[in-house]
This record gives C-alpha cells, sequence and structure tokens, in this order.
C-alpha cells in the first residue's frame, strides 16, 4: 500500500491520509470543498463544490490518475435537497460522459465544529 499526498489538497488534522493506492486502486478518504493552504469552506455552494473537484483532482494526479479512472464515489450532503441540484451541475461538467457509480445521503454529523461544509466525498478510482 503507498500513501498519496499532495500539497494542492487539504490534508486530514489526524492519523488519516489523503488517499492510499494498493493493486491499482485508489481510496481518497474524506474530502472536502476546503482551500488547500487556508482550508477555509467557501459560502458559496457552487464554489465549494468546485474546490471540493479541484482537491479532488489534485489527489488523483498525486496518484497518476485523473477523473476518469473514478469508479465510485459516496457522497455525503448537510442538506441534500437544497445542495444537490447545484453538485450535480458541477458534477456533470467535471465527469463530463464519465458516470462514476455513486450514493449521496444527508447527515448534519460530518466536518469539524464550525467549519459548515455542506459536502464531503470518498472517491475510488483504479489505474492499471
Amino acid at each position: 500500500m503507498r500513501t498519496i499526498h499532495t500539497d494542492h489538497a487539504p490534508s486530514h488534522a489526524g492519523p488519516v491520509p489523503q488517499a492510499v493506492e494498493a493493486g491499482g486502486w485508489i481510496h481518497v478518504s474524506a474530502l472536502f470543498g476546503a482551500h488547500p493552504s487556508e482550508r477555509a469552506i467557501p459560502t458559496d455552494a457552487r464554489a465549494e463544490a468546485e474546490q471540493l473537484f479541484d482537491n479532488l483532482v489534485a489527489i488523483l494526479a498525486a496518484a497518476d490518475a485523473g477523473l476518469t479512472d473514478v469508479v465510485r464515489v459516496g457522497i455525503v450532503m448537510r442538506n441534500l435537497q437544497r445542495d444537490r441540484p447545484v453538485f450535480n451541475e458541477v458534477w456533470a461538467r467535471r465527469f463530463g460522459d464519465h458516470r462514476p457509480a455513486r450514493s449521496a445521503i444527508e447527515s448534519s454529523a460530518f466536518g469539524r465544529p464550525g467549519e459548515n461544509a455542506r459536502f464531503l466525498v470518498e472517491v475510488a478510482a483504479f489505474r492499471e
């Protein structure tokens, strides 16, 4: 197993890697739309989703992969009905014709207190 890290995406505060790679599979740990250096979550849902995808692209690039290698995405949204439409717009533009499997659930119990992140994703990608 190889640990993946890039300074172009936010790191976790605890002992959690940004991602790990094993046997061609890349598993991205809980990922937020925080700015990599400032760690701030944008106040706008679209800006947060865009930053989240920027972070994902950076982590995948550090693993020599890209969005077309993504196989599955698990999404947690703080308010699914309110925020899913804008997230879906960003998703469709970023992934283009590529359609990984996905699930989405609503929960208010994620992220650090006070950050008020709207989105969290966990990603599995495969690179041969």
